[in-house]
This record gives structure tokens, C-alpha cells and sequence, in this order.
């Protein structure tokens, strides 16, 4: 009896021990299922006969299925030619890779990844799908790299009649969805209205993408707007490298120093423009876009048009709406304005209290500003860090231009044109061709000084 009693305690040990480990393994199954069905990355599984053995939610939503569709073929679930069927076929799977697909609710657009299913005996027994629809990759993308205006038209500093004017124009182009030109010169604030434009539009809670025309090297600025494909073996599948213009899918591209895009270019880009449609480098197909363009220049691309150094296609299609923007000399009411908010975001980045004296302030307004509202804010905010006391003085000031000075002093009158060009090959040959060292000599942007080098034919 006793015998049998310590069997059945044992007995009954074995079973709880067992029991606790199968509460354990559905804890553990269910919990996976939870992250799987929590997940926002389609995931859907077939066995060798092409049969689903599982979807999860995410995976419905993107491929629009709406019923159970486990143990169905995959035809059955999907309107379009399923791409898992040729990885049963081969047994090779890939990562990564970008799909566009005809269904018969037009062209669905994936980024997939497929898994072969290998068991214990080494044999393929299906295909896992991982799968995310690519606009949700370009959102998260944006995202992560900022590719947002930040400017809006309260950010436009000044009450003279040309800023107003310009305000006014703002709201205009955001009130449509035409291409704007804005035209004017360097440091004058054409990129904070090409930001404006975009935030007042209804655009605005789509990306926005910048591209330098003048900053990026001539061999890459080709696949940066176009993107690159790498076609595959088989039908519907292309390289994961979409360019600029499809990345402002259901935005604005903002095209800074248009003028500077190599004239090779310019009538592959009014193709695109006019076809609404952009081909990648090496590929073939049409992909649709949803864009507008907002475009800069501070040359006269009329003139380049007659001089045929800027495609007469292109400029109509990019000019259907011109904001030209005044040079801060001839509005000098702006320049306290622009001055003090300057000053104001300097004090609130450092918890100071700086002010300007009269003097300063008589200086910054009768100084004639070669380069515009980006030398003034230089200017000041170099003369808030040489300020030691709570006023700035002229000396603060004047430390800057004083330095200028003193390397382009010229002998004889000269045009302002031969000046500028004297300034920019003395700062060069200043500083032995550093181009960050000259642009803040001069008071400039890098990409301005870059201009310029082009402009004059400066050899470096």
C-alpha cells in the first residue's frame, strides 16, 4: 500500500510537470502570436502546394483581403501573379527586394523579403512572405530624415511693401498646385518661401524633398532625382532605389539652383514633369508620381533660355507661377526686424539678454548688404559671440567687415560685378582654395561661393 501510495505522488509530479511545461509553451505561442499580429510588416506563410497556412492582420490590410483565406491557394488571396510561387519553385529566397505588380485594383507596390521553410531533415516544406507596402517605407524614410518644411509664412521677417507683396504671393501659390518659380538674388530667402508655399498648400502634411542643383556632384545628381534599376530574372521585380522625385510622392520637390542642373538632364526632367510619370536609370517602366515642383534660381533663366544654356521646355513647365524676391538694400525698413528676431533667437538659444546700441543698429541699417539677409544674420550672430558685454557695439560689428576689407581693398573705381569677382578669387587664394574658410570670409553660403566659382570661371 505504501508502495502504491509514493507511486501515484510520483506519478502525479510527472503529469504537473508537464502540464507546467505546456502552460508554458502557450504562454510563449502566445505571446509570439501577439508581437506577429501587433506587427506592422505583412507576414504570410504558404506550404509547397502554394496553400496558406498563415496571414497575419497587417498582411490582410496591405494585400486588401477581407475573408479567411487560410488553407486557400495563394491565387485565392491575392488579385495579382503571387511572386512566393516562383520561390517555390526555385527554393530561393531573397531579401529586400522591391516589387511592382499589376493587380485589378491597379499597381500594388511591395518591399518583400521570402524565407524558405527548411525542417529538421533539411527539406523546403514552404515560404515565409514579409512583405510592407513601399509609401509606408517612403513615410518612415521622410521621417527619419527630416524631409519636412519647417518654415511657414510667419517666418517671412519684415512689414516693406516687397515682403508684403511676397506674403501675399505665398498664399496664393498655396491656395493651387502649380509649379512656382522664385527668382532673385543669393541669401534672399527663396528656400524659406519654397517651405512656406509648401506648408500653406494642402501638400503639406506630405514630404518635402530638397535637392542642390549646384551642391551635388554632376555623376550623381542623375540617379539622386531618377533613382536606379536593377531588373530582375523575372517579370515585376526592380531595384529598391527610388530617386528624389518618387521619394515626394504626394508632396513637393523642391529644386534649389535650378539653373545649375547639367543641360542633359533638364529634358529628361520636363519629360517627367509633362508625362507625370519618371523611368529609372536602366529601367523601363512608367512610374506614376504625384508631385509639384517648387524651383529656385538666382540667375535669369529667361536669359540662359536665349542663350540656350537652360531648356526653353523646362522653364515653362516650371514657371507657371514667379515670386521674385527683393535684395534687403532695397528694403532697409526689414533690416531692424530681421535684426532684432536674429538677436532674439541668439538670447533665447544661450538665456541671454543681448541688445544692440543705436550706433550698431544705425550701422546694420545703412550698410547696402552684397548678400542679403543671410550675411546680416552672419554677421550679427558672429557679433553676439564677440560681445563680451550685454550691448553690442559697431566695434562687434564692424570686426567682420573690417576683416573684409582689409583683403579686398581695391585701387580705382571698378563695376560691382568685377568687385564681387576680385572678392571671391582674393578670398580663394586667402585661404589656398578652402572653400568653408572663403565662404565665411566673404560673409556667404558654401553652395553661393559654389555658385560663384562657376560663375566667374574660377579654377580651383
Amino acid at each position: 500500500m505504501n508502495f502504491k501510495r509514493k507511486s501515484n505522488i510520483k506519478d502525479l509530479s510527472v503529469i504537473r510537470g508537464k502540464n507546467n511545461k505546456l502552460e508554458e509553451l502557450q504562454r510563449q505561442k502566445d505571446f509570439y502570436e501577439m508581437l506577429i499580429n501587433a506587427s506592422t510588416e505583412g507576414i504570410l506563410s504558404v506550404d509547397m502546394d502554394g496553400i496558406i497556412t498563415f496571414i497575419n492582420p497587417a498582411g490582410m490590410k496591405i494585400l486588401g483581403i477581407t475573408k479567411n483565406v487560410i488553407g486557400k491557394h495563394i491565387t485565392q488571396g491575392v488579385d495579382f501573379e503571387p511572386t512566393i510561387l516562383h520561390v517555390l519553385k526555385t527554393k530561393e529566397g531573397y531579401v529586400d527586394r522591391e516589387f511592382r505588380l499589376e493587380s485589378k485594383r491597379g499597381v500594388v507596390h511591395f518591399v518583400k523579403t521570402a524565407i524558405p521553410l527548411i525542417n529538421e531533415e533539411g527539406e523546403m516544406v514552404g515560404v515565409l512572405d514579409i512583405f510592407r507596402n513601399i509609401d509606408d517605407i517612403k513615410d518612415m524614410i521622410n521621417r527619419l530624415t527630416g524631409a519636412q518644411a519647417k518654415y511657414s509664412i510667419t517666418n517671412i521677417m519684415g512689414e516693406s511693401p516687397q515682403i508684403q507683396e511676397i506674403r501675399k504671393l505665398i498664399r496664393h501659390a498655396g491656395s493651387n498646385d502649380s509649379t512656382v518659380l522664385i527668382d532673385g538674388e543669393s541669401g534672399t530667402g527663396k528656400d524659406i518661401i519654397a517651405q512656406a508655399i509648401h506648408n500653406y498648400s494642402n501638400r503639406s502634411e506630405g514630404p518635402y524633398i530638397s535637392v542642390n542643383c549646384l551642391s551635388m556632384p554632376r555623376n550623381l545628381i542623375e540617379g539622386e532625382l531618377f533613382g536606379y534599376d536593377d531588373a530582375g530574372s523575372f517579370a515585376g521585380h526592380i531595384g529598391a532605389s527610388p530617386g528624389k522625385i518618387e521619394m515626394a510622392q504626394g508632396g513637393t520637390l523642391f529644386l534649389n539652383n535650378i539653373s545649375y542642373l547639367p543641360l542633359e538632364l533638364q529634358n529628361k526632367l520636363a519629360k517627367v514633369l509633362q508625362n507625370k510619370t519618371v523611368v529609372r536609370i536602366g529601367g523601363f517602366k512608367e512610374i506614376p508620381i504625384d508631385i509639384r515642383v517648387i524651383s529656385t534660381s538666382h540667375l535669369n533663366l529667361s536669359d540662359l533660355v536665349k542663350e540656350k544654356k537652360f531648356n526653353s521646355q523646362l522653364f515653362d513647365l516650371v514657371s507657371n507661377f514667379t515670386i521674385s524676391t527683393s535684395p534687403l538694400r532695397e528694403r532697409k525698413v526689414d533690416i531692424e526686424a530681421i535684426s532684432k528676431q536674429t538677436l532674439n533667437q541668439c538670447n533665447l538659444m544661450y538665456g541671454t539678454n543681448k541688445s544692440f546700441s543705436k550706433e550698431s543698429m544705425k550701422f546694420l541699417r545703412n550698410y547696402h548688404w552684397p548678400d542679403n539677409v543671410r550675411e546680416l544674420e552672419n554677421v550679427i550672430e558672429c557679433a553676439y559671440f564677440n560681445s563680451e558685454e550685454d550691448v553690442i557695439s559697431p566695434e562687434h560689428l564692424y570686426s567682420k567687415r573690417r576683416q573684409q576689407l582689409n583683403i579686398f581693398k581695391q585701387e580705382g573705381p571698378i563695376t560691382l560685378k568685377e568687385a564681387e569677382e576680385q572678392a571671391v578669387r582674393k578670398a580663394l587664394k586667402y585661404t589656398a582654395g578652402n572653400i568653408t574658410q572663403a565662404a565665411k570670409i566673404l560673409g556667404i553660403g558654401r553652395n553661393t561661393l559654389y555658385g560663384k566659382i562657376k560663375e566667374f570661371n574660377i579654377i580651383l
